[in-house]
């Protein structure tokens, strides 16, 4: 799957940059300055373009704190299968420069796919989706699934 990205700072507006100030890392001594988002975080958060906006929101549902599934990722099957339609999920695109998945780091060149539902609140929660693993991305990261790229396969 993919249980973080990363974005260089300078690929973001600075007005989102400020707000999150804490999960602003380097890499490498030398690198520049990128935003991580972790599903492990106190607050799991992905951002993602929703209409013509970039804006973060909540990453799935991880507590149990409302009425969606516990976890941050949807299945495309399950999703082309019509198990989340009650929800109503839009698709949306999250920007990503690299992901991470048991302890290594890949490269993401255009971005991944997500949907986002509403909880009973009304309040969004975005959800990256998934699919079954390349035999490479398994040999790289040794799990069976990974997330839905834009444009293309690793």
């Amino acid at each position: 799957m993919c249980y973080g990205i990363a974005l260089p700072v300078s690929e973001l507006p600075e007005e989102l940059v400020e707000r999150r100030l804490d999960r602003v890392v380097l890499r490498e001594p030398g690198d520049a300055r990128e935003l991580r988002f972790l599903f492990r975080d106190p607050r799991p958060e992905l951002p993602l373009w929703h209409g013509n906006r970039l804006t973060i929101y909540p990453w799935g549902n991880r507590d149990g704190e409302v009425r969606l599934p516990r976890t941050g990722w949807c299945r495309r099957e399950s999703l082309e299968a019509g198990l989340w339609r009650h929800w109503r999920p839009e698709p949306v695109e999250i920007p990503a420069a690299f992901g991470l998945e048991r302890g290594v780091w890949f490269l993401i060149e255009e971005g991944l796919r997500g949907i986002v539902v509403r909880d009973e609140r009304g309040g969004p929660h975005v959800y990256m989706l998934t699919q079954p693993a390349s035999h490479y991305y398994q040999i790289m990261t040794r799990h069976p699934r990974m997330p839905v790229f834009l444009n293309r396969q690793i």
